[in-house]
């Protein structure tokens, strides 16, 4: 092996008993992964995974990551592949009177509009247990998450949101999100959220974000779905949908155009624990339209059903089988099988496709293993198989 493997479960241990003499509280999780596969070549790559929190003895500061290590048996890797930091930041929670909250570092952010990962400043202040202001401000993360920051002229951001929440029971939200670079803003959107539950039974969704560099209506969705007993459960919803491309993209040289799609849903439970599930979906692109229909079967342990999908995007009917049982006290095995047919285009014949995975979970106390099969042909490849195996720790 080219590179050496490390030893987290037992380096954690050591940094638990150390951070617990001081009086920090430190809890997450540590997994070590292998990835088996052969592309042109044959590799196992060990991936380790560091989940943690390390919370002060006020309970005010904590130190949060979700970082990755990878190595591959077969080849050297550069450093940016090899180390990943999804969140490393320090938390300052519950700040004059249990009003402010402050967040500095890579952190993932939704602040009402997909923003993505920030490497910079969140802050959080409650007026009230109704009102809140959220301000935050940095550089967007690097793309591969690698350990690097990028220069602030090149990738800033900055955004704030105000929640108004548990108003005639309902939540609705505002926000502005800008990001520019050295010359001039690339992207920039306002725009306003509303979930309300007011109406009886019945929950309705409204998203209404306007692209203010391109001047259009970026996103419109209406959602409203409503339980009319214990058993039956319905919903409808609509969306208009531009596609988000930087001014700075590429993809700027396409002619962008706007997406439609109206779904329409119910869940109706047959028996206790057991549901059928029926729902589609038609997709309008300009001139073109596209239909998708899902029935399916589910229970507790899986489910069992069908998809149809003609029109634009291709024609398709599949059938997949998504099931788990618990064979031994702890011992869990589960299979998918998912096989469809499809074509792209009406001038091309119908190909067929046969995905499989089989898994072995097993628990005991803190650890969880789990040893994972699957198994792909199609008419580009014959068959291509891969395996992983989980190992996790909790503490």
């Amino acid at each position: 092996m080219k590179n050496r493997l490390h030893f987290l479960p037992l380096l954690l241990l050591l940094l638990a008993g150390a951070l617990a003499a001081q009086g920090i509280s430190f809890h997450g999780s540590a997994r070590n992964s292998i990835y088996a596969y052969e592309s042109d070549k044959a590799h196992t790559r060990f991936f380790q995974y560091l989940n943690f929190a390390a919370v002060s003895p006020c309970k005010h500061l904590a130190l949060n990551s979700n970082i990755r290590f990878l190595t591959d048996a077969n080849q050297e890797l550069d450093n940016d592949l090899r180390f990943r930091a999804f969140a490393l930041n320090l938390e300052a929670k519950n700040l004059l009177n249990n009003r402010l909250n402050l967040v500095f570092g890579r952190q993932f952010l939704h602040p009402g509009t997909t923003l993505g990962a920030l490497d910079g400043l969140n802050a959080r202040y409650a007026f009230g247990q109704k009102l809140s202001l959220q301000l935050y401000g940095g550089v967007e993360s690097i793309g591969s998450r690698a350990f690097k920051v990028q220069k602030l002229e090149d990738a800033t951001v900055l955004g704030g949101l105000v929640q108004a929440k548990k108003i005639y029971s309902s939540t609705a939200q505002l926000f502005y999100l800008r990001k520019a670079g050295s010359d001039a803003a690339y992207w920039q959107i306002a725009g306003a959220n509303l979930e309300s539950d007011l109406l009886p039974w019945v929950r309705l969704r409204l998203q209404s974000h306007y692209d203010l560099e391109n001047e259009r209506m970026h996103r419109l969705l209406l959602n409203a779905s409503r339980s009319w007993n214990d058993k039956l459960a319905t919903f409808v919803e609509f969306k208009q949908q531009n596609p988000q491309v930087y001014a700075n993209s590429y993809f700027t040289i396409f002619e962008v155009k706007p997406y439609s799609r109206l779904r329409a849903g119910a869940d109706y439970e047959l028996l206790p624990g057991l549901a059928v599930e029926a729902q589609y979906q038609h997709l309008m692109l300009d001139q073109e339209g596209a239909d998708r229909l899902l029935l399916s079967l589910n229970n507790d342990d899986g489910s069992v059903g069908l998809l149809y999908e003609s029109g634009y995007t291709g024609d398709q009917i599949s059938a997949f089988f998504n099931y788990g049982y618990e064979v031994l006290p702890k011992l869990i095995a589960s299979l998918y099988v998912d096989y469809s047919r499809y074509r792209t285009e009406t001038v091309y014949e119908y190909d067929d496709q046969l995905a499989n995975a089989a898994r072995l979970g097993y628990t005991l106390g803190r650890w969880n293993v789990i040893a994972e099969y699957q198994w792909l042909t199609n008419r580009f490849t014959e068959s291509d198989a891969r395996f992983l195996n989980h190992i996790t720790y909790r503490w």
